[in-house]
């Protein structure tokens, strides 16, 4: 790899990873009305795939986490080569605003959806109270504390302390960081959505911080990239273990405390995985292409807009399909949850205002040339 060239340009395959890190989140939402889910908005009524859902599982270990700290190294890329104040600006529109959007769309609908399944009555009040949820916008409300509350100061005196460490002791580090804000979540459980969040925003400030520094010392990257923690072979064998880990808890129906020793398993994986899916995708010999680039542009609208549409079709679906094709089932939801937000999006993306309101780049206008002149 040579680290100059490292993000000199926009890097596809970085992106494409970006975007299917964040779709992946229909999938899992689609599998959530499986039974065995707890406090999901319906749980079907059909026999769970053990295999299916420890795979979800051990996806779903690293898939945020992953996610974090390619943010992280693009926020690092974007201050370094245009200043804090473009990247403020660039948050501003990218992250924030489409979380407002989201957030006085979604939960009063999800009101009305969760009220349709339960059949109580609507109210007032309780359109009011359902602004106290934060469904799946969580991840964009840490993602502005990280970029836009804390200050630029300690992602550089991290990068400073990160960057003195080798491979091995950086992961450890990262890795002992990480699962101590897990715990730390324990002691708010309870206490509310917005409470229980700051451990989970300190958690993936872990990565995020990590990407950050990852970029600040690139010139590092090369001797990472040949470190034998690093080798897919181990990486595959830590993922596999993951599994069995969740299969055996799903499996034996564990509820001790030892259910969780395949997340403590998946917080290895996804500190070195991290590492490993940056250094492979932006290696892709991947050009830009329509294909490519709606599927980048598209997905941050389709991640915000599926979610109603996957628990709504979990709950009228169950009525129809066998109990026995839980998978199908699943597979027919995200497929229908992506299908209705991609028209959505192709909708929003027609006019300039709901584009700023979303995060897009609006729809560039054709210039029309003025005909040329008969002499």
């Amino acid at each position: 790899m040579n680290t100059q060239s490292f993000l000199s340009g926009r890097n596809i395959g970085l992106d494409l990873l970006r975007a299917g890190l964040i779709l992946e989140g229909v999938l899992l939402h689609a599998s959530r009305s499986l039974p065995g889910e707890n406090g999901w908005y319906y749980v079907a009524q059909r026999d769970p795939s053990e295999l299916f859902t420890a795979f979800l599982s051990m996806f779903h270990t690293f898939r945020m986490e992953v996610f974090f700290f390619l943010s992280g190294m693009f926020a690092a890329l974007i201050v370094l080569r245009k200043g804090q104040k473009i990247f403020l600006e660039n948050r501003r529109k990218r992250v924030l605003t489409p979380l407002i959007t989201a957030w006085l769309l979604i939960p009063p609908l999800m009101y009305v959806i969760a009220g349709q399944m339960k059949g109580t009555p609507l109210s007032l009040t309780g359109w009011l109270h359902s602004y106290l949820w934060m469904h799946h916008l969580w991840f964009l409300v840490s993602l502005s504390v990280m970029s836009m509350v804390i200050p630029g100061r300690f992602y550089q005196l991290a990068s400073r302390q990160l960057g003195k460490l080798s491979l091995p002791m950086l992961l450890a580090t990262l890795i002992l960081l990480a699962n101590a804000c897990f715990f730390l979540k324990f002691l708010v459980k309870g206490q509310g959505e917005f409470i229980e969040l700051i451990p989970v925003t300190a958690r993936f400030l872990v990565y995020y911080a990590a990407g950050y520094a990852l970029y600040v010392n690139r010139e590092k990257i090369v001797a990472y990239a040949d470190c034998w923690l690093l080798n897919k072979w181990l990486i595959a064998a830590i993922a596999l273990a993951t599994w069995l880990g969740f299969y055996v808890v799903a499996h034996q129906h564990i509820a001790s405390a030892v259910k969780y020793l395949p997340v403590l398993m998946g917080s290895v994986l996804s500190v070195v995985l991290s590492y490993w899916l940056v250094f492979t995708f932006e290696r892709l010999p991947l050009k830009e292409n329509r294909l490519l680039t709606g599927v980048v542009d598209s997905a941050l609208v389709i991640y915000l807009l599926h979610y109603p549409v996957v628990i709504t079709f979990s709950w009228l679906m169950d009525v129809w399909l066998p109990a026995n094709l839980s998978i199908i089932y699943v597979l027919i939801n995200c497929a229908i949850g992506i299908a209705v937000s991609t028209l959505c999006y192709w909708l929003i993306k027609r006019s300039r205002f709901t584009s700023m309101l979303f995060g897009l780049k609006p729809k560039a206008k054709k210039v029309v040339m003025p005909a040329e002149v008969s002499l």
